[in-house]
């Protein structure tokens, strides 16, 4: 398996295998006052193997900030099967979706790590993005 995709945006959803977005793709939130109660979704996009088919596979995310404290952390799993039309060894994309509310006590760095399946074999990623002071106008 491989991590295809991990984004953050306002709002995201999976339906019939499709990602919605609203707000999707952004680097920088701006706030004008900390702390912010900030609405943040996580979308994750894995490329599963024919051979992965039929099994639960894990999948965790933890939204982080710099200095590694954790602020939220998603736990669940995927499986996906082998349809009668599927070409034998072709390879599936499997998603999901998070949408988060995060205390933000400060300006900084985030980010977002993601973990898909056990050890030895886990793969991992990391997402950043910032969380910027928006000056008044």
């Amino acid at each position: 398996m491989d991590i295809q995709h991990v984004l953050v945006a306002d709002y995201a959803e999976i339906v019939n295998g499709k990602l919605y977005l609203m707000g999707g793709g952004w680097d920088t939130y701006y706030a004008r006052e900390i702390p912010v109660q900030m609405r943040v979704a996580v979308a994750i996009g894995v490329s599963i193997e024919w051979e992965e088919t039929n099994q639960r596979i894990p999948v965790y995310a933890y939204l982080e900030d710099d200095d590694g404290t954790q602020l939220a952390r998603i736990e669940a799993s995927m499986q996906v099967g082998r349809p009668a039309e599927l070409t034998a060894g072709s390879r599936q994309l499997s998603q999901l979706a998070a949408n988060l509310s995060v205390n933000i006590k400060h300006h900084g760095g985030y980010r977002v790590r993601a973990i898909v399946g056990d050890e030895p074999n886990a793969k991992e990623t990391t997402l950043t993005f910032r969380v910027a002071e928006r000056k008044n106008r």
